[in-house]
């Protein structure tokens, strides 16, 4: 079997499941932000009024989200405290996937694999 296509069946999981979970995670930031007291959410920098919407916002924006999620207060909700437990468990794995794929890439670099790209494919057809 080609090295190549072994190389890239190998990443293709992983690529997969890393995108899965940075889609997930667009639901899960606009479940946040509407779990959120408004007060807290104002205090955020500019950001579109409709959660869904929430990943257009400014990188600050997001940045300032990661950080509120990642503090526990104790005046938090219960609804906010569930809400940033399912975010923190997302960043992680996201965190464990990026690790794996930077991890495989190398290993499979190492022994001497080489992505295949598109206009390589073309002349073979």
């Amino acid at each position: 079997m080609d090295p190549t296509l072994v190389g890239t069946l190998v990443l293709a999981p992983l690529v997969l499941l890393y995108t899965i979970e940075v889609v997930y995670q667009v639901w899960l930031q606009a479940c946040f932000l509407e779990a959120i007291p408004a007060a807290v959410r104002a205090a955020f920098p500019p950001h579109p009024r409709r959660a869904f919407f929430s990943f257009f916002a400014s990188l600050r924006f997001q940045f300032a989200v990661l950080r509120y999620a990642r503090i526990n207060a104790p005046d938090d909700a219960p609804l906010t405290t569930y809400w940033k437990r399912r975010m923190r468990a997302s960043m992680l794995r996201e965190v464990i996937l990026q690790a794996c794929l930077v991890v495989t890439t190398g290993v499979l670099l190492w022994l001497g694999w080489r992505p295949i790209w598109p206009w390589q494919i073309w002349p073979r057809l």
